[in-house]
């Protein structure tokens, strides 16, 4: 496959940096953008991202140096950097003051990047480890977003919501929940009982000038919504679904109505 110049050279680095740990023994596992990559998601355009334990950092810091990267400090005391020309390479250690730990990296999984094979995070530790690196200052949500969409078959959810805890990774779930990556028993958002829901989405179709519409019985069971009756013609229903989605975020709304033809032109009532 081809790349841009740019994301090349941080494969040809991630290759480099892969080989140096492998052949010195480093515990480690890819993660970051690039383990986002290699398990389906678009590539990462910044750095190239490791996870080492706390106690072998600096010593995988010394096996970069020995290969020919320049370690340079870091401000943060969660990890630990070198260059490989214009390249950055972050090995990661402590992030978010939760430490990599050895079930982590026995957790990752062999997966075949460009040309080499190597660990790689699994994907519900990747992305706890993105969102728990979220705060007031730095709570960009569109890398976690591509990352989230592009695993979101591969990630324990109830995990993820279990792990991350901030309330930035919170707010993230309940995003995912109403763009309907996650269902809600995912998210914490809490339903009111069907029966409810469904009575206030047949009163708003109701009332709603778009819809005007007092026949739709709708059915809510769990994350589906399914709608059933008559309407008069087919931009109606597509009337009803639209309001039906926006009242209805993250649930699957399911077309069950039929379009009655009358005979003669259809007037539609003007509503004032």
């Amino acid at each position: 496959m081809e790349y841009e110049p740019h994301i090349r050279d941080m494969l040809t680095t991630l290759k480099r940096v892969a080989g140096a740990f492998k052949a010195d023994g480093v515990p480690f596992a890819l993660t970051g953008g690039f383990g986002a990559f290699a398990r389906g998601a678009p590539p990462s355009r910044h750095d190239v991202d490791f996870a080492v334990l706390p106690e072998d950092a600096e010593r995988a810091l010394e096996v970069l140096a020995k290969a020919g990267l320049r370690p340079v400090d870091a401000v943060e005391d969660w990890l630990v950097k070198a260059h490989d020309g214009d390249v950055l390479v972050d090995l990661i250690h402590s992030p978010a003051d939760s430490p990599v730990t050895p079930a982590q990296l026995a957790r990752a999984t062999p997966l075949q990047v460009d040309s080499v094979r190597l660990p790689v995070m699994e994907a519900t530790d990747l992305l706890v480890m993105r969102l728990r690196a979220l705060t007031e200052h730095e709570c960009d949500f569109s890398g976690p977003l591509a990352t989230a969409r592009a695993l979101r078959e591969q990630v324990d959810w109830g995990r993820v919501r279990a792990e991350a805890g901030s309330p930035y990774a919170r707010a993230f779930l309940v995003l995912l929940h109403q763009l309907g990556v996650v269902g809600a028993e995912h998210s914490g958002v809490r339903h009111e009982p069907p029966q409810y829901a469904a009575g206030h989405l047949q009163q708003a179709l109701a009332e709603d000038p778009r819809t005007a519409e007092q026949g739709i019985r709708v059915r809510v069971a769990g994350d589906d919504v399914y709608l059933s009756g008559s309407v008069s013609c087919p931009r109606r229903r597509d009337r009803v679904l639209e309001v039906a989605r926006e009242r209805m975020p993250g649930r699957r709304i399911h077309d069950e109505l039929s379009v009655v033809r009358f005979d003669g032109p259809v007037r539609e009532e003007r509503l004032t």
